[in-house]
This record gives C-alpha cells, sequence and structure tokens, in this order.
C-alpha cells in the first residue's frame, strides 16, 4: 500500500539534504516531488546549485547532484501560486488539472483533507519548499523521520483511504 509523507522546508539547502539522504537510503525513489514558487528559487547558499537543478534550461552544471531522479519541468503558473518551479510526479499532475484547479486538488489525491491541502498551497504561497513523497507502508516513518531530521516541518503521513494524517509528525 502506497502512503504520502509530506513536509514543508524553508530553504532549498535542508530540501537538498533531506531528498539526498530519502534517495541514498532507497526509502523512495521515482515518487519524490518538489515545489517552489519561481521568485523563491534562489535563497541560501546553494542557490545557483538548486536553481540550476531545478531550472528547465540546465546551465553547464551537471545534472547528478539529484541523479537525475527529479524530472522537472519549465516553470508554469498554477491557480492561487502564481509561477512555480515543480520535479517530480507532482508537475505532470498539477499541468494535467482542469483549469482553474490547482495544488490544493492535487492533494487531495494523495488523500490529504481539503484544510490540510490549504495549509500547504499557503505554505508555497509564502516562499516555502514542499516536498512530497510516495513510498510503501513499510518505509514511510523513516521517510518522515529523514524529512524532520534534516529542518522539515508540518510533517504529516497519509493514506488515500482516510481523510486525516495517519499519525501528526512535529
Amino acid at each position: 500500500m502506497r502512503k504520502t509523507a509530506i513536509a514543508i522546508f524553508k530553504g532549498p539547502q535542508q530540501t537538498k539534504e533531506a531528498i539526498e539522504e530519502i534517495q541514498g537510503e532507497s526509502l523512495a525513489n521515482s515518487k519524490i516531488s518538489v515545489i517552489v514558487r519561481s521568485e523563491f528559487i534562489h535563497q541560501g547558499e546553494f542557490r545557483e546549485e538548486i536553481a540550476n537543478e531545478l531550472a528547465y534550461y540546465p546551465s553547464e552544471i551537471n545534472l547528478d547532484k539529484f541523479n537525475a531522479w527529479l524530472v522537472q519541468v519549465a516553470p508554469f503558473n498554477v491557480p492561487n501560486l502564481g509561477e512555480v518551479v515543480v520535479a517530480g510526479p507532482l508537475a505532470d499532475q498539477l499541468m494535467h488539472q482542469p483549469q482553474g484547479r490547482g495544488l490544493v486538488e492535487v492533494l487531495l489525491i494523495y488523500g490529504l483533507s481539503e484544510i490540510r491541502a490549504r495549509h500547504y498551497e499557503h505554505e508555497v504561497r509564502t516562499g516555502h519548499w514542499l516536498v512530497l513523497i510516495q513510498t510503501n507502508h513499510e518505509k514511510i516513518n523513516s521517510v518522515a523521520n529523514a524529512l524532520r531530521s534534516f529542518g522539515g516541518r508540518d510533517i504529516e503521513k497519509w493514506n488515500t483511504e482516510i481523510e486525516h494524517p495517519l499519525y501528526p509528525v512535529g
């Protein structure tokens, strides 16, 4: 059974480190998504490195930092958020929503309640990085712990069959 872990990060460095840990431990591979508003992508010490890893047009810097497992798309507009940079499966889902629908509606697919989905949308709108990871039931606790250990907050684990977090973390 697939479960979803979601977390908010303050900036690119924490986000990058958490994702590298999760991917390196084989806790999740192709089901990792990141979303941030375009205007907030250039934050912190790693601003150029992260911008080049998530940006649609890569520079001379090699994208091996994320081992090429985050598939990114060109920046695009999402209702209630503006222009965003999205990597992972969330990008495809957001791009193929009916007009007028955005992040809240996509998060509902993952089992989040509307209240929590709106909370996460607000966090992205105010400049935070959202990480959403789908993994197996056996690995979900390890994923949540890794997100927390690298500074993630508002960490929750969700299942599509119930409308509340499995266990609110943090």
